[in-house]
């Protein structure tokens, strides 16, 4: 095919591309792009800190407060941190272990476990582990 009858052939979509473009505006390549919205990091007052430090040792989460002040879960850590609070979840007093035992033995669940001595259930979990402790499937059967 010549370039001739390439150019008096043109295909339809072509040339509904064509007709679009007869209705932009002359200087279309030219003009300047959208603005783009871009986020920037929120950055918390003194006085919101303070509240956030307060809210933190009254029980609040650190997924709350990060909802309530507008900023990721790792900002509220940054602050809290930053002001000698340690947000890790405490671990399991080696004293506490034989409780952990009797009351795992006893059917408790782990989770109800944990809430009771204060950690997480893959603590309890790990320390019960740890002493011999066999565990229970989902179930409650023996594994």
């Amino acid at each position: 095919m010549g370039v001739t009858t390439a150019l008096s052939h043109v295909p339809r979509p072509v040339r509904r591309l064509l007709d679009i473009a007869k209705t932009w505006p002359e200087c279309w390549p030219c003009a300047a792009p959208p603005a783009r919205a871009h986020r920037s990091a929120r950055q918390l007052r003194p006085a919101e800190i303070d509240e956030l430090v307060e809210g933190y040792g009254t029980g609040a989460t650190v997924y709350t407060l990060a909802a309530k002040f507008g900023v990721s879960r790792a900002t509220i850590g940054k602050h809290l941190r930053a002001r000698g609070i340690d947000t890790k979840p405490p671990g399991l007093h080696p004293d506490d272990v034989p409780t952990a035992a009797q009351l795992y033995e006893g059917g408790w669940p782990l989770a109800r476990i944990a809430v009771k001595l204060n950690t997480t259930a893959n603590t309890v979990r790990a320390r019960l582990s740890e002493i011999g402790v066999s565990m229970r499937d989902a179930q409650g059967r023996e594994r």
